[in-house]
């Protein structure tokens, strides 16, 4: 099976399965964590500050945005997943995944301009930024290149 999707003739579409699996588990894992361990994503913003000589300015110890930020990053994973699952029938769903992951990018933007220089901000909304632009061009290029027998894909769109 490894072999087949290695060496299938699509490499565009194996190319997004690649991308999508990771981009899923790069929301998935997170998530889990901001739910069990929330303290993890608040040190490593910490850290990263602190090699620029910046302290983190703000408390992260909300219930409320905990809650919404598991929801949003839970919502990313899913919407990878569903991408990945059937190109063809949830291509839709790239757009409110690419508008989320845009809407958070450019509020670290704002943040990082507006609120307080820390580095995190400013780091955050770039790899936002390279993260939604992966999510268009894998899915769009991988979309494009479908060929009209869907048998010839590894692995295969599931029900459409």
């Amino acid at each position: 099976m490894i072999k087949r999707f290695w060496n299938q003739p699509n490499k565009r579409y194996r190319n997004f399965q690649m991308a999508y699996a990771i981009l899923t588990l790069n929301f998935l894992f997170p998530a889990i964590s901001y739910l069990f361990q929330p303290e993890v994503a608040v040190r490593s913003l910490t850290d990263f500050g602190m090699l620029f000589g910046y302290p983190y300015p703000v408390s992260e110890e909300s219930h409320l945005w905990r809650i919404l930020a598991v929801g949003n990053v839970l919502t990313l994973s899913f919407s990878c997943f569903l991408l990945q699952w059937n190109l063809i029938r949830f291509y839709p769903v790239l757009v409110p995944l690419v508008f989320m992951k845009l809407t958070a990018s450019f509020g670290f933007l704002g943040v990082f301009l507006f609120v307080t220089s820390h580095p995190s901000y400013l780091g955050i909304f770039l790899l936002d930024g390279v993260t939604a632009s992966a999510m268009l061009y894998f899915a769009i290029k991988a979309r494009r290149s479908l060929p009209s027998d869907l048998s010839l894909l590894v692995p295969q769109p599931r029900s459409r």
